[in-house]
């Protein structure tokens, strides 16, 4: 656990420094967060486009591989050595879209740990300044504030304006930042630092994460109804996968920051705009017709080449 939580502090002192580089223009979060998600889905888009011209090339060769499958049914071996050089001679690599697909997860982690822990990954200000921070603010406050939980750094931006003349270890740059970060972290009247579960219903902080199963349905939902290929579907339970692999980013948005949830609303806004994009110009058809245009050619320029010898 410790060793996940070491890779994630790293992930999101990184994300931290584009983080604060956006809310440096903006003074204002949730802004900074909008950035940040357009910045993610500008970097994965290509690989988007990779993996799915990938996918259409398997799908061509399904045909191909299961006459494989029929022939060496008996002989595992020989089956994996003839699909490889299958692969290989088409150019394909299954494993190839892989690795992209865990930059969303790595993007949410840094979001987390740089909203959890802002000091530390957005300001990168000491650790002993802010230990220092909190025993001094834990008399000043009372024992209602928690400064021993892992969010004790929002509470001290949460009440640094009240005691910022006892907090006399930051200096004028990391005063300033962080009350520009008390002032900037609220969206039409939402405390983004605030966490769904334990927050009182007039808080309405809640919103955040029914928003974000609404957006992510909605997102799932048009993915599959524009980008299926007929034929692809596979078996009715799998339509249901991308639902149920949500699941743990929905529980989990519930028991964090409020601003990890509107980072994921962001997230799926994206995904809903890139599908209508990809639909337009790069859905499935259109990648099959010309990977069949493609094949064609090559087949032509194949056939010429033997009748000229």
């Amino acid at each position: 656990m410790q060793f996940l939580f070491n890779i994630g502090n790293s992930i999101g002192q990184f994300i931290g420094y584009i983080l604060w580089l956006f809310f440096d223009l903006f003074d204002n979060y949730a802004l900074a967060v909008v950035c940040f998600t357009i910045f993610v889905k500008a970097c994965m888009f290509p690989f988007d486009i990779k993996g799915r011209k990938a996918m259409v090339k398997s799908m061509r060769l399904n045909k191909k591989r299961l006459e494989l499958e029929k022939r060496y049914k008996s002989d595992r071996q020989k089956l994996n050595e003839e699909i490889t050089k299958l692969y290989q001679k088409e150019g394909i690599n299954p494993a190839g879209g892989c690795l992209p697909q865990f930059i969303p997860m790595f993007a949410f982690m840094g979001v987390l740990f740089s909203i959890a822990q802002p000091l530390t990954n957005m300001f990168h200000i000491s650790a002993n300044k802010i230990a220092e921070a909190v025993s001094i603010l834990k008399p000043l406050v009372g024992e209602k504030v928690n400064f021993n939980s892992y969010y004790s750094q929002l509470n001290v931006i949460k009440y640094f304006p009240a005691y910022q003349d006892s907090l006399l270890m930051f200096n004028d740059t990391e005063k300033n930042a962080i009350a520009d970060f008390n002032k900037g972290f609220h969206l039409f009247g939402l405390d983004l630092s605030l966490t769904p579960n334990g927050s009182s219903f007039l808080d309405f902080i809640w919103i955040l994460p029914v928003l974000c199963i609404v957006t992510n349905f909605i997102a799932v939902f048009i993915n599959q109804k524009l980008n299926t290929m007929p034929g692809s579907e596979g078996p009715g339970c799998m339509k249901f996968l991308p639902y149920f692999m949500s699941v743990p980013y929905i529980l989990f948005v519930f028991n964090v920051p409020a601003g990890v949830g509107f980072y994921y609303i962001v997230f799926n806004i994206l995904n809903i705009v890139q599908t209508f994009i990809v639909w337009k110009f790069f859905n499935v058809h259109i990648l099959a017709a010309k990977e069949e245009a493609a094949r064609v050619a090559l087949l032509e320029v194949q056939e010429s080449k033997v009748g000229r010898m």
